[in-house]
């Protein structure tokens, strides 16, 4: 059986967390992290985040911990086999709050406001890319109820593989098939579109001038012509850097105009209809069927063909990608 496909939102957020993860510095752990919190931020609602690994057989230092959008020291604690951290280490799978109605959160390593109850939570293992031992888990919690479903549950766990893939990627190449075999649409290694090739571009040449950079400060102790070149070769990368950025801009808006512009371009004729009535007036499969005058399988078939080039998964996702056109064109 297929795995889902995540929604073009999520798309466009867990790609973009794919080419910050890969063009990271070595060691860049804390930017790493701050990757994954603001990208299943933008994603979900997030009141809580942390990021931890285990020591040992009971303890798990929590180097990364934002509670309501603020930072908070590292911290260190045991954990028994009835909390979280245990249940995550021992089944290697990710934890919903929905399965248990929160029992196992109750017993988690506390930390921010005590007095505030989390609602919903989710915990998904961190598993090394080399050894395959879970080393630790990422979590995220919410004061509210009912937040977290299936697609934001798979969303955390591929970003905690794709930032394991980011660790082991400093001390060795590493095959990484298994990151993309299930979902292939957020492998960033090779350029597929405009949007990569500007990404693609903008991470070299931000590497570029950080040497550049690096070379100006060591010029800066010698002095003399050596240290004026190396200051006027800095300010060109500077200069050069926010105009490459200027051209991307500009590139990028063009490219969403042209996008917003139709949507639905590789649509039939038929697809079209079928797809604009769904995003329009929610209109069932059967409804369709009676409708256009047509037997309900064949509706099946168009429906399926709309959500495959739309690259959208539910009958919702049409809505999401329609409904701009639809509101500029009833204009």
């Amino acid at each position: 059986m297929a795995s889902p496909r995540f929604s073009p939102p999520y798309v466009e957020r867990l790609r973009s967390a794919d080419r910050w993860l890969r063009s990271s510095e070595r060691d860049a752990h804390a930017a790493r992290y701050a990757v994954c919190r603001t990208t299943i931020s933008a994603l979900t609602r997030v009141d809580s985040f942390y990021i931890g690994f285990f020591r040992g057989e009971d303890t798990v230092f929590i180097p990364y911990i934002y509670d309501h959008d603020q930072f908070l020291r590292p911290s260190i604690g045991r954990y028994g086999k009835h909390g979280v951290s245990y249940w995550v280490r021992s089944s290697r799978r990710p934890y919903v709050y929905r399965e248990d109605g929160g029992r196992l959160l109750t017993n988690a390593i506390p930390f921010g406001d005590t007095d505030e109850v989390s609602l919903d939570a989710m915990a998904v293992p961190l598993i090394d890319a080399v050894t395959g031992e879970v080393t630790g888990l990422m979590s995220a919690q919410s004061l509210q109820p009912h937040v977290y479903d299936d697609e934001a549950v798979r969303a955390l766990e591929w970003l905690g593989r794709a930032l394991m893939h980011s660790f082991a990627r400093d001390t060795a190449a590493q095959d990484e098939l298994e990151l993309y075999t299930i979902y292939p649409e957020l492998d960033t290694t090779g350029v597929r579109d405009q949007t990569d090739l500007i990404d693609e571009v903008s991470a070299r040449v931000n590497r570029l001038h950080r040497r550049i950079r690096d070379l100006a400060e060591l010029a800066a102790s010698a002095g003399g012509e050596v240290a004026e070149a190396a200051q006027q070769l800095q300010q060109l990368s500077e200069t050069t850097q926010v105009e490459i950025g200027d051209l991307f801009g500009a590139l990028a808006d063009k490219e969403a105009d042209d996008d917003l512009a139709d949507p639905a371009a590789e649509l039939t004729a038929r697809e079209r209809e079928i797809a604009e009535l769904i995003a329009r007036d929610g209109v069932s499969n059967a409804d369709l069927a009676r409708q256009l005058h047509i037997s309900e399988k064949t509706v099946k078939t168009h429906v399926g063909n709309v959500l495959r080039k739309l690259g959208v998964a539910q009958r919702a996702g049409i809505e999401l990608v329609l409904s701009p056109a639809l509101r500029r064109s009833s204009h």
